[in-house]
């Protein structure tokens, strides 16, 4: 039975378990919610009801999530969008939130989360759906600048070896290999050790755009997630980034050697 004067909220996620799980959730919120299984579904369900939110996955086999949002971009644009998704990469979250995404999640996450972003969502009055409007409107990009003067390989005491150069971080037989964005971050956080490094400043060191502090640390999140997930092999690794709320990351290694070379 559907109640009135709720807002309608559509779930996209091709994993059966996962949008069916989080539409009872929703439902026993007092949520009115429906779910389906992929984005030519979801495009047929946007054309038959008025949804106030959707919650979109990006990975999936016929239409992906950035498709959708490219055609519900244009067709409804007072629909307000949260990502969630086990696949973000910092491109697509530039791309979704071109889009004017509200929220960009990673799973695994919490359902206090979820529902914290949805109500968040979709308590925003006129005035803030229209500024953020305007804020992602600027965005701008530039070339990003080469970090002068960094470390291209750094020892610690306990044998792990950091190489910026080869993207590559080893500690006896283990070897992590960092993809180019996950490289750079880390010699910028390094650069600044024990310096907390804002949202907006780490984004336009290293991918060369110029966001909001709140946009730059949503596109961040599933980087440095990533990023802490292969740290976490290492001896303390799951220690050395820490994000500071409301501030951005800080890196602190408390095994430094002085032998760097450069």
């Amino acid at each position: 039975m559907r109640m009135i004067g709720m807002p309608r909220i559509l779930i996209v996620d091709d994993e059966d378990a996962a949008r069916v799980t989080l539409l009872r959730i929703l439902q026993l919120e007092g949520f009115d919610a429906d779910g389906v299984e992929n984005g030519r579904a979801a495009l047929q369900a946007l054309a038959r009801l008025n949804y106030d939110l959707m919650v979109l996955d990006l990975r999936m086999p016929d239409l992906s999530g950035i498709q959708v949002l490219e055609e519900t971009a244009v067709k409804y644009p007072r629909l307000k969008v949260i990502i969630l998704t086990a696949h973000g990469s910092f491109e697509t979250a530039v791309h979704a939130l071109r889009l004017r995404v509200v929220d960009y999640l990673v799973k695994p996450v919490s359902p206090e989360v979820i529902l914290k972003s949805i109500r968040q969502a979709l308590a925003e009055d006129e005035a803030g759906y229209s500024s953020k409007l305007v804020l992602e409107q600027r965005v701008e990009y530039q070339t990003t600048p080469t970090l002068q003067g960094e470390n291209t390989l750094l020892r610690l005491s306990n044998g792990i070896q950091i190489d910026l150069m080869r993207r590559v971080i080893t500690w006896h037989e283990k070897t992590i290999h960092l993809t180019p964005n996950e490289g750079k971050l880390l010699g910028v956080l390094l650069a600044n050790h024990a310096l907390v490094m804002r949202h907006q400043e780490l984004v336009r060191l290293v991918y060369g755009y110029r966001l909001g502090a709140e946009e730059s640390a949503k596109i961040l999140r599933p980087v440095f997630s990533r990023l802490n997930r292969k740290l976490a092999s290492l001896p303390g690794g799951n220690q050395w980034i820490r994000s500071v709320r409301g501030s951005g990351y800080v890196l602190e290694l408390e095994e430094r050697e002085s032998g760097v070379i450069g």
